[in-house]
């Protein structure tokens, strides 16, 4: 959809500013069947442009896309890591950029962490760290990673396990919710993400 705030693009910039930080936001898999404002039976709305307001609110570049349906994960995945190092190149510190991966979009980011073997750049998982993925042993996490989902989600998210197989990580940390809203933590810029979030990247 597209936005008049500046600080929301699609792609990255062809000449970033690198004293900016730039957030990249995966949404989940609803939002690749039912466009950019889906709605869901259980959760309600999800409400994607309402959170790319609110992060390029708090001062990052937000580059983020709504994708085609069916995107197939590993591809995505290589576009993603292509963009970042496209902002590596352009000078911006590995610090100064953060994915923000929620469900099937979580799976993506964890792919590109993977590819991407670079122990600065900051992750957050948003209910995105799922037991089934685990099954390819080459998926391991690299970078500064923090974890969020709430304890009533339904599906099975396992980011200690996740801990143990990556050696390639920088600091860690896993916070489980009490919201009791299940998968819909990830349908709205709920402050009790977006605030550890922002505590996180003050320390890396």
């Amino acid at each position: 959809m597209p936005t008049t705030n500046t600080n929301i693009l699609q792609d990255v910039p062809d000449k970033p500013d690198t004293t900016r930080r730039y957030l990249f936001y995966l949404h989940g898999l609803i939002v690749e069947v039912g466009g950019s404002r889906p709605l869901s039976e259980e959760h309600g709305y999800y409400e994607y442009q309402m959170i790319l307001e609110e992060l390029a609110g708090k001062g990052f570049v937000v580059i983020s896309e709504v994708r085609a349906k069916d995107t197939q994960v590993v591809p995505y995945a290589k576009k993603i890591v292509s963009q970042v190092k496209k902002l590596l190149a352009s000078g911006v510190l590995p610090g100064n950029i953060v994915l923000v991966g929620a469900s099937k979009g979580g799976i993506i980011s964890a792919y590109v962490s993977s590819m991407l073997e670079e122990k600065e750049i900051n992750y957050l998982f948003l209910a995105g760290l799922f037991e089934k993925c685990l099954t390819d042993e080459n998926l391991k996490l690299h970078g500064n990673v923090l974890s969020i989902h709430d304890r009533s989600d339904k599906l099975s998210i396992t980011p200690a396990l996740y801990f143990q197989r990556s050696e390639g990580l920088g600091q860690f940390k896993q916070i489980v919710l009490a919201l009791d809203v299940g998968h819909g933590l990830i349908y709205r810029p709920y402050r009790e993400w977006i605030d550890p979030l922002l505590a996180w990247l003050q320390l890396h």
